[in-house]
């Protein structure tokens, strides 16, 4: 897992220093963190539709901001430059970028996936 994380990290960061951000290791410490809140939030929705409870808008943001300000305790610089060294000669790297990319939209969908299925977002007839 710890791998799969600095993976995730890296190419994040990566990809906001290509596009011309200066710290992009801030920013990608806080979109991976943020993705797996998301993630961890579907899993919260629907253990609270199994026990028949409600979840609200408050918990929703407090687990957000939460992950948010959790992200700042993996804010790194030597560590991006050490990922930097160890992922210089990867293969395949455009396909691999795309797959962080899915993984991270993919994170946010389920999120909006599982408020429709609960019914917590619309109203959905399974």
């Amino acid at each position: 897992m710890k791998t799969l994380f600095d993976y995730l990290y890296y190419r994040t960061s990566k990809f906001y220093e290509d596009w011309g951000e200066k710290n992009g290791y801030i920013a990608g410490s806080v979109v991976v963190t943020t993705s797996f809140g998301f993630i961890f939030l579907s899993l919260c929705i629907f253990a609270f539709y199994l026990f028949d409870k409600k979840i609200n808008l408050n918990i929703i943001w407090a687990v957000i901001i939460s992950f948010c300000i959790l992200s700042l305790f993996f804010i790194n610089k030597r560590k991006f430059a050490e990922l930097t060294k160890k992922y210089r000669d990867e293969k395949h790297c455009k396909l691999k970028g795309w797959l962080v990319f899915a993984y991270i939209i993919g994170s946010v969908a389920l999120f909006f996936v599982s408020l429709a299925l609960c019914g917590y977002w619309v109203n959905v007839k399974i």
